[in-house]
């Protein structure tokens, strides 16, 4: 099978199949919240007025890590320094790296570049929202089973992402 790429999407890294190759993070603030980004409600954008999570198209020669650090400085300015690898999924139109990265960065400190908003929610707040991208509610819950999963081997004194400090 080969997936036809989106019209209106940005020319980036293919997958011989013709899927895209994405990167994004779930945004995890020291309290707990998570930052999410308000999609553009424009003709040819997916997923159109919904929350969803930073995050872009890989460039040529670029890791996912990399691109997930260029999209979410790109889009609000903000430079990552501690993330891990949190899922990546292989999506109908996209294979998704997904990261779970650090940020304390409050919201007037950043300059938002894309999309129509962006917001800091609580983790079931967030579920909860009947427009919410798929791959951000996935994220969301893959990141609380990592939650969960430290909790339960009693791990709770180490750090969810190395170096941040929680």
């Amino acid at each position: 099978m080969r997936v036809e790429p989106d019209a209106g999407v940005e020319p980036d890294v293919r997958l011989p199949d013709g899927r895209r190759a994405v990167a994004g993070a779930v945004l995890l603030r020291p309290d707990g919240r998570v930052l999410l980004q308000l999609r553009d409600d424009k003709p040819g954008i997916v997923s159109p007025g919904e929350w969803s999570l930073f995050g872009g198209g890989l460039d040529v020669g670029e890791t996912p890590a990399e691109g997930m650090c260029r999209e979410i400085a790109e889009e609000i300015g903000f430079h990552v320094r501690h993330f891990r690898p949190l899922l990546v999924y292989d999506g109908w139109r996209a294979r998704y790296h997904i990261f779970l990265a650090a940020i304390d960065a409050p919201k007037e400190e950043m300059v938002l570049a894309e999309g129509a908003g962006f917001d800091y929610w609580e983790p079931a707040d967030a579920l909860g929202l009947a427009r919410i991208t798929s791959i951000a509610r996935l994220s969301i819950v893959a990141m609380q089973e990592l939650k969960r999963q430290r909790a339960e081997s009693g791990s709770e004194g180490h750090e969810l992402l190395p170096g941040a400090s929680y």
